[in-house]
């Protein structure tokens, strides 16, 4: 026998054998725990292993909840997220979907929607109202659907995003809210996703950013409404500090079968490209889990 083919099939042999062992040690393990398993802290910063992610470094929180959520707690059935516990799927909308037939909504299986009060422009900073608003949160409410609200934050400063809640409240007035007042700040991105570098937020950095949203939830539960902040996985990880948003709720948003977060959260945004009857275009839609 040649020495190449000898060398050639003692590798595969190799191989073989270490996806044999890697998979009996798997196997032993059983399936996993949690959805993003702790390997170990050093009171800062934690090692995890990440459903998605693999091993990361994140920061540590004692005072934060560890999310509990398995990976086979959710599956997809036709094309649809779900989760094996109790829960209830809502959609979010603003005025850049046109009008609504809500009750084709209602009667598409949308158990609540998150509808946008308005927002802060990126560039002036002035506060807009989102023209839709009123129509939304009413067709929504005679449709026989529960809802929440959202602010789209482009705060700089403490004051501002108290003046935003402020405006929330004051559109909120005399309404039922079942679901959170929210707010999701995000940097000002240019039309091709990168971040705009003449917008406002750009000097923004976490701490700063932490205070807008504690701000903001803050004047809400202090009104009697359930307070909430919208965070995908780099945003909270890499500039939020989440100690100081441990009394709020978590909107979190990740893209995929399975959220793949270390603290808990009870809402999860799997999909910004949903089809749903009696809305024009994609559609946001968002898990609340219980």
């Amino acid at each position: 026998m040649r020495p190449n083919r000898v060398l050639f099939l003692s590798a595969t042999i190799i191989l073989v054998a270490a996806i044999i062992v890697a998979s009996a040690i798997t196997l032993a393990k059983g399936p996993r725990e949690t959805c993003v398993e702790l390997v170990g802290t050093d009171g800062s910063t934690a090692q995890v292993n990440d459903y998605h992610d693999g091993k990361m470094t994140i920061p540590y929180y004692n005072n934060v909840a560890a999310s509990q959520y398995k990976p086979s707690d959710f599956f997809e059935e036709d094309g649809v997220v779900k989760y094996r516990g109790e829960y209830t799927r809502g959609i979010n909308v603003s005025d850049q979907m046109g009008d609504i037939d809500w009750q084709q909504v209602k009667d598409s299986g949308v158990d609540y929607a998150m509808i946008r009060v308005g927002f802060r422009g990126k560039m002036r900073g002035l506060i807009n109202p989102d023209t839709k608003f009123k129509q939304n949160i009413e067709g929504a409410m005679e449709a026989g659907l529960p809802v929440g609200v959202y602010f789209f934050s482009q705060a700089v400063t403490d004051a501002e995003a108290d003046d935003e809640a402020a405006f929330v409240l004051e559109q909120i007035r005399g309404k039922s809210m079942k679901y959170p007042v929210a707010i999701y700040w995000k940097y000002a991105t240019k039309d091709d996703g990168s971040q705009d570098e003449n917008a406002r937020t750009t000097r923004c950095n976490g701490e700063q950013i932490t205070g807008f949203i504690d701000t903001f939830c803050n004047k809400i539960n202090g009104a009697g409404f359930t307070p909430c902040y919208y965070a995908g996985k780099d945003m909270a990880y890499n500039k939020l500090n989440l100690s100081r948003l441990a009394n709020y709720t978590l909107w979190y948003a990740e893209y995929k079968p399975v959220p793949s977060f270390y603290y808990e959260y009870k809402m999860w945004q799997y999909t910004e490209e949903a089809e749903v009857p009696g809305i024009s275009g994609k559609v946001p839609v968002t898990l609340s889990l219980k």
